[in-house]
């Protein structure tokens, strides 16, 4: 791995432990914890993951390792987690309603957002494991990882428990702003490259 890979490596591993540190030092109950660690940290991971996407050749050279195994290294940590809380806090609530996506509009749909996001992501996730089959249709389909994105730091935001934290608002907020990016830098690769094949 390459000294830079070293040091970027290192700066994602800071961010996780910052956001864990800060869900730990609020305290609470263990499985209170579990749950908040798992969403935070699910998000982080997969906010991660797509950042990556337009830097294909870079990550190789950083990394030492093929995009992909970077890639869906941070991917499969980030869907467990994120699939992982809400289960873990209808253990919590003692309740499985709390995993049925509601039919809100507005304000209450955003602040319940996570519930279809799950549904995005896991549509994406599919599309994704068989886009080498049908590359055409489900290319933009797997796109609906980034609409997640928007749904979960909205919904973080509105009813985290942590999201109050300055730092943690700090961390989710910045890697968001990344990812958005990543996603307009994807497009332009992806239109540059049909021009110049025109």
């Amino acid at each position: 791995m390459e000294r830079l890979g070293v040091v970027l490596a290192g700066g994602i591993a800071a961010l996780f432990c910052i956001v864990s540190a800060s869900v730990l030092l609020a305290g609470g109950d263990p499985l209170s914890l579990l749950v908040r660690l798992l969403a935070l940290n699910g998000y982080l991971a997969l906010a991660i993951a797509a950042s990556m996407s337009p830097f294909l050749r870079e990550i190789r050279e950083i990394f030492g390792r093929p995009f992909l195994a970077v890639h869906h290294t941070l991917a499969a940590f980030g869907l467990a987690a994120v699939f992982l809380h809400p289960l873990s806090y209808a253990l919590l609530a003692g309740s499985l309603a709390v995993l049925l996506p509601s039919t809100w509009t507005g304000v209450e749909f955003w602040t319940y957002a996570g519930r279809p996001a799950l549904v995005l992501i896991l549509v994406a996730v599919l599309a994704a494991a068989l886009r080498q089959r049908v590359p055409a249709y489900l290319r933009p389909v797997h796109m609906l990882m980034y609409a997640a994105l928007v749904m979960g730091i909205v919904h973080a935001l509105l009813i985290g428990t942590d999201t109050t934290a300055p730092v943690v608002r700090a961390v989710l907020g910045g890697i968001f702003v990344v990812a958005m990016g990543a996603f307009v830098a994807k497009r332009w690769q992806r239109k540059k490259r049909v021009r110049s094949e025109l």
